[in-house]
């Protein structure tokens, strides 16, 4: 027996001996401690918790992302511009030499541009792990962005070369009941269009909506804030701005893209090339994406088909978009609604009071006349038919004016009685939340493990 006593008396006295160490420990002051300043034990501290986002690193990462994306959008928009310019010199047949140098430069600055890209991705990449993110070895190949840049790569590829100046490539056209041909560089340049969705991401990521704070938030609110939120930030703020920048350019581009489609049929017949004038596809693709449709200029090519359906696909999805928005646009808020409720009230009782005031005026007209003795059957048949119009005036103004009063009061007393039960509402949640955090509390003294309390949202 007294074996085992000495024994347990040795284990406890163990225990409390590691007790105390471990509280020496925890008290001793850390040796980075002793000649640091706040933002240097700050820094310590996060790194050894597993990292916080540093904000000035993250904006500076997102500035260099920034930079390398405007200067993709210079090259982006130069090859663009150049093989416009390119386009009607080799429709031309005219000036080679010239058309040749402008594919060149468009060659050597996609060639460029190609190498800014996989740059602008390795950037967005160190902007995320500057984040926390991702992490910090990780590679393009091994996360979601491979994807998007390869096509992205895939799509600059598409352009006019200056390898395939002047060949061409036949096609039979039944409305002239002819051959006809497009330049290879016509259709590589009608592919380049879709560069353009990477000119509006470049201007979408220019907005106060992309920006390292807006991530910050994004990420409190559990939500990604991609371009796409950029996008619906821009409708809800300024949405006619955004549609009306958005159908323009719609309306431009394509107009282009139908230019080089149908513009091969001028080389039969040029006194009837309708839609070859960039004016006149410009006015086709209006009258298209409005979802009109006169029918004065059509397509006459299959191509130029595809891409007036791809027109009217777009033109439900934007007029339908602007539809909504109109309607939003017109929604009457709460306190638009008690404004209106107000002005309709006063404007109520000034009926009522021009119809009382009359009922009082062809009274007294009838009054006096009576007492007068001036007065014929006719005169006073008139007088009291008006009196019996103004008479019936006044009650219905009068009855009007009682329903919009209470029919304001139950609206008011609605809103009254919602916003008592809701801090009715808060206050128990309140109440429940401190005896919640008591018991934890209690639980804990008596060494029961409790479960974390989560918070319930709020009212």
């Amino acid at each position: 027996m007294k074996g085992r006593k000495n024994s347990q008396s040795g284990k406890v006295s163990e225990r409390s001996s590691r007790r105390q160490l471990e509280n020496e420990q925890l008290v001793k002051k850390p040796e980075f401690l002793k000649a640091a300043t706040l933002g240097q034990i700050f820094l310590v501290c996060t790194q050894q918790l597993g990292g916080l986002e540093d904000g000035k690193i993250t904006k500076l990462q997102f500035r260099k992302f920034l930079m390398t994306e405007q200067i993709c959008f210079v090259f982006n928009l130069m090859g663009l511009g150049l093989s416009v310019m390119q386009y009607d010199l080799e429709f031309e047949e005219e000036d080679e030499d010239i058309s040749s140098w402008l594919l060149w430069i468009i060659f050597i600055s996609t060639l460029a541009l190609l190498v800014l890209t996989v740059l602008r991705y390795q950037q967005h990449m160190n902007w995320l792990k500057s984040r926390k993110q991702i992490s910090q070895n990780d590679k393009i190949w091994q996360t979601e962005q491979w994807y998007p840049m390869l096509i992205e790569l895939i799509i600059y590829c598409i352009v006019p070369y200056p390898f395939t100046i002047g060949m061409r490539v036949y096609f039979y056209n039944s409305f002239q009941d002819a051959m006809a041909y497009y330049h290879v560089n016509e259709i590589l340049a009608l592919i380049m269009i879709t560069r353009t969705v990477f000119i509006f991401r470049t201007i979408l990521a220019q907005t106060f909506w992309y920006s390292n704070r807006t991530q910050r938030v994004c990420n409190l609110y559990a939500c990604e804030g991609n371009y796409m939120f950029v996008a619906k930030s821009l409708m809800r703020t300024s949405p006619y701005t955004s549609q009306f920048i958005a159908l323009v350019s719609l309306i431009g581009i394509f107009g282009y893209g139908i230019r080089i489609c149908e513009n091969p049929l001028a080389r039969n017949d040029p006194a009837n090339n309708n839609l070859g004038r960039y004016a006149n596809a410009l006015w086709n693709i209006i009258i298209t994406i409005t979802t009109v449709g006169y029918g004065d200029f059509y397509t006459r090519t299959d191509l130029g088909r595809f891409v007036i359906f791809v027109v009217c696909i777009l033109g439900i999805f934007v007029i339908s978009v602007m539809v909504v928005t109109l309607i939003n646009s017109l929604v009457i808020s709460t306190l638009e609604s008690h404004a209106i409720t107000v002005l309709e009230r006063i404007q109520l009782r000034q009926n009522l009071t021009e119809s009382a005031s009359q009922v009082v005026l062809y009274s007294l007209k009838i009054y006096v006349a009576l007492k007068k003795g001036n007065l014929s059957k006719v005169q006073l048949k008139i007088l009291l038919i008006k009196l019996r119009k103004n008479l019936n005036d006044f009650k219905i103004s009068r009855r009007q004016y009682r329903n919009k009063q209470d029919v304001g009061n139950m609206n008011e007393e609605i809103t009254n009685q919602f916003s008592l039960l809701k801090s009715d509402f808060s206050e128990v949640i309140e109440k429940q939340k401190g005896l919640l955090l008591q018991n934890q509390d209690i639980m804990n003294k008596l060494g029961v493990e409790a479960k974390p309390y989560i918070s319930s949202p709020q009212l």
